[in-house]
């Protein structure tokens, strides 16, 4: 969901942003469009933050496999993880234990990384819209 969000962010802000240099490389910025172009690219490397994967490497010393994690299984083939998994889920509080593991390493992604970053980018954008605003209706006032 996190995800699906920060791609529709990017892709509004990636529309406002290249709107703006293309009015820019006409020779007409006025101000307005130039605050927004601003926000609109903070924004969008906010969402851009949200979406791309963690790569610091946890301490090996404190790791516990998971085994339903994709980084987990893909040295081995597919024989050897199947049993790994059955040999790991002979007890039925070991499967559930390796499931709740599961959904709060992903919680823990979503609450660290992925919702702070996307909240900035969309509070970041919200802001350019307002000062964007009062810049345009600035600019209108000194017009007339």
């Amino acid at each position: 969901m996190a995800d699906q969000k920060a791609s529709i962010l990017m892709g509004a802000t990636f529309v406002v942003f290249s709107i703006s240099v293309s009015r820019s490389l006409a020779g007409d910025l006025p101000w307005s469009l130039a605050i927004l172009a601003v926000f609109a690219f903070l924004s969008s490397l906010c969402a851009v933050m949200a979406v791309l994967p963690s790569t610091k490497k946890p301490d090996p010393s404190k790791i516990v496999p998971n085994l339903l994690f994709f980084g987990h299984y893909t040295s081995l083939n597919e024989e050897e993880w199947t049993e790994e998994v059955i040999q790991s889920l002979r007890r039925d509080e070991t499967v559930y234990r390796m499931m709740l593991h599961d959904i709060y390493q992903n919680g823990q992604v979503l609450q660290r990384r992925k919702y702070r970053f996307l909240g900035l980018a969309y509070r970041l954008f919200i802001t350019g819209l307002v000062v964007t605003m009062l810049s345009f209706v600035i600019e209108l006032l000194i017009a007339y």
